[in-house]
């Protein structure tokens, strides 16, 4: 959080007033604020040996070694600003991944199956509604 706009962040409550030190998930501009910084972050790193979207970070090699090193400069780059990784959402050394809707794996990229599976069985569209659900699915 920018320490001009903590004043902002305010909330009263029975025992105290508090106000946010880092950026609170729900502000309107979070997701754009956070994907800025870790974009800056990593710049010199995307579409070399990862990509960003939001707060997600998909990391790639050729090898086990490579792969530690990639992994070792993405975490080293995120340090220096202060930008963390949770333990519990990594998964690291992975030989398949789901991201964004694709399927990652050593065949390349191919389309979710669960998406596909959602798109073939789709009920035929009713009204105009139905009509903008399907593309928005698609």
């Amino acid at each position: 959080m920018h320490p001009d706009s903590i004043k902002y962040t305010a909330v009263n409550t029975p025992f105290s007033l508090y106000e946010w030190l880092v950026m609170p998930m729900g502000l309107r501009n979070s997701p754009a604020v956070h994907q800025q910084r870790v974009f800056s972050t990593l710049r010199s790193l995307i579409g070399k040996i990862c990509h960003v979207y939001l707060d997600d970070i998909i990391i790639w090699s050729n090898s086990l070694e490579q792969h530690e090193g990639n992994v070792r400069l993405v975490l080293e780059a995120l340090r220096m600003p202060n930008l963390y990784c949770s333990v519990k959402k990594s998964t690291l050394f992975c030989r398949k991944v789901d991201f964004l809707g694709h399927h990652i794996s050593e065949r390349g990229i191919e389309p979710d199956p669960k998406k596909i599976d959602r798109i073939v069985n789709w009920p035929v569209p009713k009204s105009a509604t139905d009509v903008h659900a399907f593309l928005g699915l698609v």
